[in-house]
Formats: structure tokens, C-alpha cells, sequence
């Protein structure tokens, strides 16, 4: 089970945003989970590699992520969302986390008022509920459709050498969602190896709206930062027929996985960082015409 929520708060005072938020958000959600489970709290927060959760940092009434330099008023909405890619997590979140939210809560000594979950996409357009299965099985669906848009909502970067990589390019793109499917998913399901290298030379860019590049300094004082890119970008899978000749061989469904890991990204995020804000994605509407398309709706 994979599972998207986000929790309402209102801020009770006025505060000034020194930095990203993602980190204390971060600390929260694992200071829950010890209330409920502290054996995979710990485990959560010890254990190298990817993850099985994201976190945002703390989001403005349009779910937008709070830059710094703002401030938060008092009576002011804001959100915090939180995804798990296990069973184990969902459930743990489900059945412990929701019920016994606190009344209050405090981030980054902000204070805020608990005020609902959003547990289903009718709630809330980041939200949602759904099982690797399902996300297949709606890939094959879509798999007539070679093209897919995704929005980049906070900053999204990829690590080589030490660096961050904050270019939106497929390849990186594709890889990053492919390590994390084949990290959760069950075994029968994962994508072969080659996919990777596939994905660069056959995924090309079609369409970058709006991108920048932002910079985050994280507020906990750390003095540590991250850059990422934001924005709207579009790919496509070549046709068969113009992709080299030693790829044509793996061409065929290599649209449903494209689909697949796509609508993953809702859940899984994108880069690295995601853990504490950095890669919140989701999927975009294609519309018919080539140019036009339905802004705000998203696919499972």
C-alpha cells in the first residue's frame, strides 16, 4: 500500500520562515512514530539507503512549499504532507499516526493547531491511496499514451560526485524513480536493470515550463543547503523506429513502465532530499492538442 496524507495546521502566532522546514517536519513524524513503534522508528532513522516515507517541508494554503523570508500569520493555514511506500508504514500511519494526531504541534518553535487529515484525493489533490498493482494495472490502461507531464513542486536535485545535479534531465529523472520502484515494490514487478541506460538515450525532454533553479538553506542552523530545480516538465518515448538499433528489442511496453513510474512519483518523490522536502512531483493531465493542458489534476 502506498499512502499520500497531509495535515492541516494553523499557525497560532506570527513567525518569521528562516529556512526549509523539511528537517524539523522530518523530526516530528519520526518523534510520532517512536510514540507507536520506536523498533521501526529507529530503524527508519539508522538504517542507510532510500527510504520508505517523504516528508514536505511546512506548505502555504495553496500547497506550495513556504519560502524563506516570509512569514506565517497568525490564523494562517498551512499543510504538511507525509507519504509511506510500505505496508508496514501505511499501516502503522493508517491505524496509529491519524488517530493520535496531538492537538497541537510544534515546528521549528512554530506552534500550530491540528486541525484535520486529508487522507483521500477527494480531500485534497495531494492525497491519496493506491497499490503498486494499481498503478500497474492503470499504466497498461494509458499505455497507447507515449508522453507524460510532470510537475516539479519543490526543489528536485540529483547527487553525482558529491554535486547536486539540478538539471530536469529524463535520464536522471527516470533512474532516480527507478531505484525507488525496484527498492519497494514486490519482486515480480521490478524493472530490469537496463532501464536506466534505456531511459537516457530513449526518454527525451519535450516541453520545460517554468523551470528555475532555488536554492534552500535548511533552518536548523546547520548551515547546510541544497539546490533544486522546479517547475513543469514533459517527455516522451521515442519512436521505435528512431531509437538505436540495439534498444528496439526493449522497446515494446517500455510505455507502460514509463507511465508506471510516472505515476509512482506522486508517492515516491524524485532526487534525493526527499525525506525532508526536496522532490515532491506528481503527475499532469496530457491533453489532447499538443500544447494545452489541464493544470491541477493529476492522475493516481
Amino acid at each position: 500500500m502506498l499512502r499520500s496524507i497531509l495535515i492541516s495546521l494553523t499557525a497560532e502566532s506570527s513567525y518569521p520562515i528562516l529556512g526549509t522546514l523539511g528537517r524539523p517536519v522530518q523530526a516530528w513524524f519520526l518523534g510520532q512514530l517512536t510514540r507507536s513503534n520506536p523498533a521501526l522508528a529507529s530503524k527508519l532513522h539508522d538504517e542507510q539507503g532510500l527510504k520508505p516515507y517523504t516528508v514536505s517541508t511546512l506548505l502555504d494554503s495553496h500547497s506550495r512549499p513556504l519560502r524563506a523570508g516570509s512569514w506565517v500569520q497568525p490564523g494562517e493555514l498551512c499543510w504538511i504532507r507525509i507519504t509511506s511506500l510500505n505496508e508496514e508504514l501505511s499501516d502503522l500511519i493508517e491505524g496509529k499516526l491519524i488517530k493520535k494526531l496531538p492537538k497541537q504541534l510544534t515546528i521549528h518553535k512554530m506552534n500550530f493547531r491540528v486541525d484535520d487529515v486529508a487522507t483521500k484525493r477527494t480531500e485534497h489533490e495531494w492525497a491519496g491511496t493506491t497499490t503498486f498493482s494499481e498503478i500497474a494495472q492503470d499504466a497498461a490502461l494509458a499505455s497507447a499514451e507515449n508522453r507524460v507531464r510532470m510537475e516539479f513542486a519543490s526543489p528536485t536535485a540529483f547527487r553525482s560526485n558529491g554535486l547536486d545535479i539540478c538539471i530536469p534531465a529524463p535520464g536522471q529523472i527516470f533512474r532516480s524513480l527507478w531505484e525507488k520502484w525496484n527498492t519497494f515494490a514486490p519482486e515480480p514487478m521490478h524493472v530490469d536493470d537496463l532501464w536506466p541506460q534505456f531511459a537516457s538515450d530513449c526518454i527525451l525532454a519535450d516541453e520545460l515550463t517554468a523551470i528555475n533553479s532555488t536554492r534552500w538553506d535548511f533552518s536548523e542552523g546547520s548551515g547546510r543547503s541544497a539546490t533544486g530545480f522546479t517547475g513543469t516538465v514533459g517527455v516522451y518515448l521515442a519512436p521505435k523506429n528512431k531509437v538505436k538499433l540495439q534498444w528496439q528489442e526493449n522497446w515494446d511496453g517500455a510505455n507502460v513502465v514509463l507511465q508506471s513510474l510516472t505515476n509512482f512519483s506522486f508517492y515516491s518523490g524524485v532526487g534525493h532530499h526527499t525525506t525532508t522536502g526536496m522532490g515532491q512531483t506528481r503527475k499532469l493531465f496530457v491533453a489532447e492538442k499538443k500544447g494545452v493542458s489541464k493544470r491541477n489534476k493529476t492522475r493516481k
